[in-house]
């Protein structure tokens, strides 16, 4: 006798939100290793440098966060998205203005899902951006 598929709504989306934290926290990391140091460089920059060094002795870091094959494709827009993005006098949100254009442009069509993670990487693009080092 077959097993029953277990398609309760829940466990599909404690699926998806757990692809989804996985992708955020690759984000962050790259989002933080590319943040701007004190002299202008980037954060990543300066510990690639160090790591050169023979007497550096790297600290204990945690595992470097994997991208989930599963949502590469959104991480892919979201780069291209990201590029597109309107800078002032400091770096904007993504507007729907912007994303809609995109969307036309490549023939690509957002489902609820997808929109909800480009948002979260966009506030989390946003939160490394207006973060004040100390």
């Amino acid at each position: 006798m077959a097993r029953p598929r277990d398609d309760r709504p829940g466990k599909r989306r404690q699926f998806f939100e757990g692809l989804t934290q996985a992708l955020l926290l690759y984000a962050d990391h790259l989002f933080d290793r590319a943040a701007a140091a004190g002299d202008g460089n980037a954060k990543g920059d300066h510990l690639d440098t160090a790591r050169q060094n023979p007497l550096y002795r790297a600290p204990e870091a945690p595992a470097v966060p994997q991208l989930p094959p599963e949502l590469a494709y959104i991480w892919t827009w979201f780069t291209q998205l990201n590029q597109k993005r309107q800078c002032g006098m400091a770096v904007n949100s993504l507007t729907s203005a912007e994303i809609l254009a995109w969307q036309a442009r490549h023939g690509v069509r957002f489902d609820p899902f997808e929109e909800c993670v480009i948002d979260r990487l966009d506030v989390l693009f946003m939160h490394h951006q207006n973060k004040k080092e100390t």
